[in-house]
């Protein structure tokens, strides 16, 4: 029996097999009995791969989300066997592990305000208490720019079947939607006063409310179980300690999420510790890298400066080759949009949430074939107004070089008035 279970091509066919019947709806309770050995068996492996074939498979995201939450609760027991535990030296998920520790202790205090909600209404000291629960999780988004610029660049790399990430990539983006529809639903209840709005137990509004605040914890759980029962256990062994701590350096510029001071000063002391591979390469970079200049008919920038001046200018700009890979960004110091060094190298297809591949396609499809050379959006970011282009670029016989992605922080612009003229 132990043999067969091994059998890595009958494992994935019984998963599989598994997450269809989930997809059908029907059918399952025998199905489930008869594979009951197989989803005590269970792995994280198991896990990453089916859902790897099934988003390999096309199918839509809104069928598999669900779906896939079935099978992992039917493979939960298994699965708790298998939760990540850092070593010593795996300051990369130790510091992961440490932000979701501190995100665990919020939900759990949200909980007793969400209990508090359902038995009495809100007031508008209920209300204070929600709208500072919000505020604390939006340091979440710390914690999923780490894992969607840092950590899924290098799972890519690292794991065949890595198209899991894609899927997870879109319930990050169904809390970050959580996030916004519970602010604004506070956002109206103070307006109104906090009382007229929700104080009827049984209102539309306090439905609502108790909706988006279910949907909110659920996507979180989701979310915190499968990096540290599935995604985790995974990737950790795939990385040397070298790399493990060039990734908690990239990570340092993130900043922290909920994570409290003494696990940060612990981790950042042992990571000082030692001299990281990217400061060997680094140093040894700075040596041997002959004097570069950028020249052109309008005069010559010196490596230093062409450095300085990308460093330095409050625009955000990302080149993607003919081929769509990444290949460069701007490292301006008030970045919009973070990006990390692992992405260099990555389709720019694996760059985005599932919701807008398609348009990115799209319009490197219309760059590439000649029918457009310039895109542009624009979008609110709380009080910010970001402006995206982009540029299709060519070079003198008009062969498609790639595309330029540039943003651009337009807020302070837009509220200019008046004029400052240079001699003031």
């Amino acid at each position: 029996m132990a043999e067969f279970l091994q059998n890595s091509e009958t494992r994935a066919q019984v998963f599989r097999s598994l997450l269809d019947a989930m997809l059908a709806g029907s059918g399952t309770v025998e199905l489930v009995r008869r594979q009951q050995r197989w989803l005590d068996d269970s792995t994280p492996t198991d896990l990453v791969q089916v859902v790897d074939a099934a988003v390999a498979d096309n199918i839509a995201f809104e069928q598999l989300k669900p779906a896939v939450a079935k099978l992992i609760n039917l493979m939960h027991t298994a699965l708790l066997r298998h939760r990540h535990t850092p070593a010593a030296d795996d300051l990369f998920f130790a510091a992961l592990m440490a932000e979701n520790e501190g995100l665990s202790r919020i939900l759990t205090r949200g909980k007793f305000l969400a209990a508090a909600v359902n038995s009495g209404g809100l007031n508008s000291e209920t209300i204070q208490q929600l709208s500072e629960f919000s505020s604390e999780l939006s340091a979440l988004e710390i914690h999923l720019c780490k894992k969607e610029n840092i950590l899924f660049p290098c799972f890519e790399k690292l794991y065949p079947e890595y198209r899991c990430v894609r899927l997870m990539w879109d319930i990050h983006d169904d809390i970050r939607q959580g996030l916004r529809q519970l602010n604004l639903l506070l956002d109206e209840a103070e307006t109104a006063g906090g009382v007229p709005v929700f104080e009827d137990r049984g209102s539309e509004n306090l439905v609502k409310l108790n909706k988006v605040l279910g949907k909110l914890y659920f996507d979180l759980n989701t979310n915190l179980f499968r990096e540290e029962h599935a995604l985790f256990p995974v990737m950790a062994p795939l990385l040397s300690t070298a790399v493990n701590h060039e990734l908690f350096e990239e990570a340092l510029g993130l900043g922290w999420a909920f994570a409290n001071e003494a696990a940060v000063a612990a981790l950042t002391g042992a990571q000082r510790q030692q001299k990281t591979a990217s400061e060997i390469l680094t140093t040894q970079g700075s040596q041997e890298r002959p004097a570069a200049a950028f020249s052109e008919r309008t005069g010559n920038l010196p490596h230093p400066v062409l450095s300085a001046l990308l460093k330095t200018i409050h625009i955000d700009m990302t080149w993607v080759d003919e081929y769509d890979k990444v290949r460069w960004f701007s490292d301006s110091p008030k970045r919009i949009f973070p990006r990390s060094p692992a992405i260099i190298g990555r389709d720019v297809r694996n760059c985005h949430p599932g919701s807008s591949v398609d348009r990115v396609v799209s319009i490197l499809e219309a760059f590439r074939n000649g029918r457009k050379d310039h895109e542009d959006f624009w979008l609110n970011m709380g009080p910010r107004f970001i402006h995206i282009e982009y540029f299709a670029l060519r070079d003198g016989d008009g062969k498609y070089l790639g595309t330029l992605e540039v943003s651009e922080d337009l807020s302070h612009k837009r509220s200019l008035q008046g004029e400052k003229r240079l001699a003031d």
